[in-house]
């Protein structure tokens, strides 16, 4: 029996408003230090300065493509989507169709009109909605795909039931997240929480939370020294567009941001930050 859910935002908790609330009102600012992908690049090779942050982070996308096994017909789901950029280009790159939700509704906007000006809304679709109360029916994905998304989750136990529902039997969960690396200080992320709503956890326990709701054959992939130069091309890029940043969104939030990317880039500088893939199956039955 189908238990799709109605209503696009019907069950949203308070941490999922707050994060919706903060990426629509600092997207502008995201996109002055990050493009238009807010998520890490990846490096094949970290020294290799001749490669962008933009063509980094399409990389990052493409690494996350192939890990997810899909092909023509398949049917991926975004869960955190931002402005749509992944979903698209891998919709685009393997013929999938693809959804793609955020708490954020400035995203979603975006998102949705990045996809009429790539000729892609017959396959490629976006909507406000919360991972705890899925607007789908059971087993309507193959893949589930969560890019630096589930940080923000307020119960991702909640949030790994309800992306188990809507997989089909077997099918796949790809989660490429900012994590608090193996025995490091957890409370090193107080200045970070203080700023924005997240909550990071270690490899560790993303693989017994996925086991504890039945996923199977659970993998992860260490990339951090991968997405290091990151932190630098941020603030180089936040530094070059503060003055119009500014201008268009306030002070205040532009010094947030700017606070926020400092404090993330000496974590990750440091090593107690991580960004690693992880995989695994939902229950086969």
């Amino acid at each position: 029996m189908s238990t799709e859910r109605d209503g696009a935002t019907a069950g949203a908790g308070e941490i999922a408003q707050e994060v919706g609330a903060f990426y629509d009102a600092t997207e502008l600012a995201w996109e002055a230090a990050l493009g238009k992908s807010t998520h890490h690049g990846y490096w094949d090779d970290p020294r290799d300065a001749s490669v962008s942050l933009e063509q980094a982070q399409d990389r990052m996308i493409d690494v996350v493509g192939v890990a997810t096994g899909l092909d023509a017909g398949r049917r991926l789901l975004d869960v955190g989507c931002g402005r749509g950029r992944a979903a698209l280009r891998l919709a685009a790159a393997t013929g999938a169709h693809a959804e793609g939700v955020s708490v954020s509704a400035f995203q979603i906007s975006i998102a949705t009109a990045a996809a009429a000006e790539e000729g892609l809304t017959d396959r490629v679709r976006f909507q406000v909605a919360d991972v705890v109360c899925l607007p789908y029916p059971d087993a309507s994905f193959d893949v589930a795909v969560l890019m630096e998304s589930a940080c923000h989750f307020e119960s991702k136990t909640t949030a790994l039931r309800e992306i188990r529902r809507v997989l089909v039997p077997g099918g796949r969960i790809v989660l490429e997240d900012v994590l608090t690396a193996r025995g490091a200080d957890p409370g090193r992320w107080a200045e970070v929480n203080r700023l924005i709503p997240v909550s990071f956890v270690t490899s560790d326990s993303w693989k017994a939370l996925l086991e504890a709701e039945g996923f199977t054959g659970v993998s992860v992939h260490d990339i951090k020294s991968h997405v290091r130069p990151t932190y630098a091309a941020q603030l180089v890029n936040l530094a070059r567009n503060r003055d119009d940043l500014a201008s268009k969104i306030g002070e205040e939030p532009t010094a947030l941001i700017e606070h926020l990317c400092r404090a993330t880039s000496a974590l990750g500088e440091e090593g107690v930050m991580s960004v690693e893939i992880i995989t695994a199956h939902a229950p086969a039955f």
